[in-house]
C-alpha cells in the first residue's frame, strides 16, 4: 500500500513538473542555437522529479569520459530512470534518439521536436535511416547525440544485441564513442513498470573509443569493443 502511495506521488509530480518545465522549454525555444535552452530546462525537470521522488542519481566519470567536445554516448537502457540520470549526467550539449510515440506526448513531446531531437519508429528501416541522417547533421553542428544500442530497454535486465546503426553513423563522422552503463535503475522502475521503489541509479562513463579512420568492415569489431566496454561498466553483469 505504502508502495502504491509513493508511486501516485512520484507520478503526479512528476506530470506537474513536466508541464512546468515542458512550457518553459516551449516559451524559450526561439532562443538560438535550437535546443541549447531546452536542455537547461530539461536537466533542471530530471532534478526535479529525482528530488520530489526522493531518488538519486551518482555519476562515475573516467578522466576522459566528459573531456570530449563531442561525442557519440552509447548507454545501456533497462528503465525509464535511466532519462533522467544521463541528463543529469552528461552536460554537454547534446541531442536523443528518441521513440516517435513519445513526441506525441503533451508538453514533454512538443518540446523535445522543438529543441531538434530525432524521432524514430523501431520497426521502420526508411525511419531509422532518416533518423541516422538526421543525427549526422546534428554532430556535424558540433553537438553530441545519445543512443540506446540495443533500440529499447532491456526486459530482464541483460545486455541485449546491439543495433548497428549507430556504429555506422560513428563510422562515418569519426566522432568517438563513450560508452555508459546505468545500473541500479530496474529495482527502482522496471521494463513497463508504474510501480515505482526508492532507490539510487549510477551512470558510468567509460572513456572515449576513436573511430576516425574506421571503416564498414570495421564496424563488428567496433560493435564488440563498445559492448565489451559496457559490460564492464555494468559490472560484468
Amino acid at each position: 500500500m505504502l508502495r502504491l502511495l509513493y508511486s501516485v506521488w512520484c507520478w503526479s509530480a512528476t506530470l506537474v513538473l513536466t508541464v512546468v518545465f515542458g512550457s518553459m522549454a516551449i516559451l524559450t525555444s526561439w532562443i538560438p542555437p535550437r535546443g541549447n535552452v531546452y536542455l537547461f530546462w530539461a536537466r533542471n525537470w530530471a532534478r526535479s522529479v529525482l528530488w520530489f521522488c526522493g531518488l538519486g542519481a551518482k555519476v562515475e566519470a573516467a578522466p576522459g569520459g566528459l573531456a570530449v567536445r563531442e561525442a557519440i554516448f552509447m548507454s545501456s537502457h533497462e528503465s525509464a530512470i535511466d532519462i533522467l540520470a544521463l541528463l543529469v549526467a552528461i552536460p554537454l550539449q547534446l541531442r536523443f534518439l528518441a521513440k516517435k510515440s513519445l513526441f506525441y506526448v503533451p508538453f514533454l513531446g512538443w518540446s523535445m521536436w522543438l529543441a531538434g531531437f530525432v524521432p524514430v519508429e523501431r520497426e521502420s528501416r526508411q525511419s531509422g535511416l532518416e533518423a541516422l541522417e538526421a543525427l549526422e547533421r546534428r554532430l556535424r553542428t558540433g553537438l553530441s547525440v545519445l543512443i540506446f544500442p540495443e533500440g529499447t530497454r532491456s526486459r530482464d535486465g541483460k545486455l541485449g544485441k546491439f543495433k548497428k546503426a549507430g556504429f555506422l553513423l560513428a563510422i562515418r563522422t569519426g566522432i568517438p564513442i563513450v560508452p555508459i552503463a546505468v545500473t541500479g535503475a530496474r529495482p527502482i522502475l522496471g521494463w513497463k513498470g508504474l510501480l515505482i521503489r526508492r532507490g539510487k541509479a549510477t551512470v558510468r562513463i567509460g572513456e572515449p573509443i576513436p573511430t576516425k579512420g574506421l571503416a564498414v568492415h570495421d564496424r563488428a569489431a567496433l560493435v564488440e569493443r563498445v559492448r565489451g566496454e559496457i559490460q564492464k561498466l555494468r559490472g560484468g553483469e
